[in-house]
């Protein structure tokens, strides 16, 4: 079975995960929902009459390498939290010979401000555009015709997507209504899922279930838009906890978005001290990669300021609404301007997009990490071998990285293979924390 070629509606697309290098080679880039929606635009409406498409949340580009592909006249307007998802669809748009066409990519923190954007410019504003559109070719209909959504796993994000869509349907000036059609596996399309789709949308409908996906039909609810809240902001949830100073600020994808996340709870008692490396006169360079909200780093630069020393801090997540969420606790927290002046932020899948933008071989003392265990909807481990590598790679000789994990994830063999030892700092039933110096 070949798990790279996409056959649909007489096309073929060559169509990889990222990274492409993943231990699992039967996992593809695309699952049945793709399919299903697909399918049912290319056969049910009219793709003459589209001119500009939103899709939010393609995971690996299928949709957006399907669309050029089938409506190469409409404009496509790819919204993603996950700069791998925009690294996907750019290599796979690359590989079936699409990225000239008419797409751009933006980040879905701002999805309103660049859905309405549309209809005043030929394409999106924001600066994680892959390509442009000429404004030769763009037709004088720029008010959004359809609009794509891969149903994620976080109804707090499905919350906040549908009200900015809404939104965004009622400030075009069009007689012509968007279609609105959601798209998942049936695990996902639960009786919660759709309740976030009547409180947003009106005529929610699903479809028959095929090769076990769903479709979801919805139409703009014009008695709720004016209630809506269109800024990201207003969604952003304050969690409080005795373990922390600070309050943390989670935007709506951010992992573990009601509390703090027990694993981070527990690298919390088990931090590295701040201290400055032997014989240096700069001050002591952290990373925390994987930052979610910034509870770890925020944490590290109070105990800097008890120590009145001033460190540098990266926070480094592949989720743009994680770094908004950690520079927001970060901006709200009591840390000194000095040590909040010394943070920086940087969206990057593990460490690759920092080392390509930055010299940043050697550069680091400590590195902080609190890794995933699953991409989406899949359970690997691919993400934590790579963030484990790339901060072998930033580390001065003699730094340190400091991990949590689940006891069950087996990260010490890991730790040995790159780093040629490992020390248990802590550990209970469920989780250890573990220290590798290179």
């Amino acid at each position: 079975m070949n798990n790279t070629q996409l056959h649909i509606q007489d096309q073929r697309l060559s169509l990889k995960r990222f990274p492409a290098n993943q231990f699992d080679k039967s996992l593809r880039a695309w699952d049945a929902a793709d399919e299903y929606i697909i399918n049912h635009v290319c056969d049910e409406l009219d793709t003459q009459s589209i001119n500009n498409i939103c899709i939010i949340n393609d995971g690996f580009g299928a949709l957006s390498c399907a669309l050029s592909r089938l409506i190469p006249h409409a404009n496509i307007h790819v919204f993603t939290d996950s700069i791998m998802s925009k690294h996907a669809i750019e290599q796979n748009l690359k590989g079936s010979n699409l990225d000239k066409n008419h797409v751009s990519i933006a980040s879905s923190v701002n999805v309103y401000e660049d859905m309405c954007a549309i209809s005043s410019s030929n394409s999106s504003s924001n600066d994680l555009s892959t390509s442009t559109v000429s404004t030769d070719s763009v037709s004088n209909n720029t008010t959004v015709d359809l609009i794509l959504i891969k149903i994620p796993r976080t109804l707090a994000y499905l919350d906040f997507i549908l009200a900015q869509v809404n939104l965004t349907l009622h400030s075009q000036q069009s007689d012509k209504q968007a279609v609105i059609i959601g798209a998942a596996m049936v695990k996902l399309v639960t009786s919660s899922a759709l309740k976030v789709f009547d409180k947003q949308l009106d005529n929610t409908k699903t479809s028959l279930a095929k090769k076990k996906a769903r479709l979801i039909f919805a139409e703009p609810s014009g008695k709720k838009a004016e209630h809506q809240q269109k800024q990201s902001e207003r969604f952003v949830k304050q969690v409080s906890d005795e373990a922390i100073s600070f309050t943390l600020h989670n935007f709506p994808n951010v992992f573990c978005r009601e509390q703090v996340d027990i694993g981070a709870r527990y690298l919390l008692d088990n931090l590295p001290d701040i201290d400055l490396p032997k014989n240096s006169k700069q001050d002591q360079v952290i990373i925390d990669l994987g930052c979610g909200n910034g509870i770890l780093g925020t944490s590290l630069l109070q105990e800097a300021d008890a120590c009145n020393k001033t460190i540098k801090l990266i926070f480094v997540d592949e989720s743009y609404m994680a770094i908004e969420s950690a520079r927001m606790t970060l901006a709200n927290s009591q840390v000194s301007e000095a040590n909040k002046a010394n943070a920086e932020f940087i969206v990057s899948h593990c460490l690759s997009d920092y080392l390509a933008q930055n010299d940043g071989n050697n550069s680091a003392d400590v590195v902080i990490c609190n890794p995933p265990f699953h991409q989406q909807n899949t359970v690997i481990d691919d993400i934590a071998w790579q963030m484990f590598s790339d901060a072998k790679t930033v580390l001065k000789q003699g730094g340190e990285l400091r991990i949590v994990g689940n006891r069950h994830l087996e990260h010490r063999l890991k730790l040995v293979k790159l780093f040629g030892g490992c020390k248990v700092v802590a550990s209970d039933k469920k989780f250890v924390v573990l220290s590798s110096i290179k």
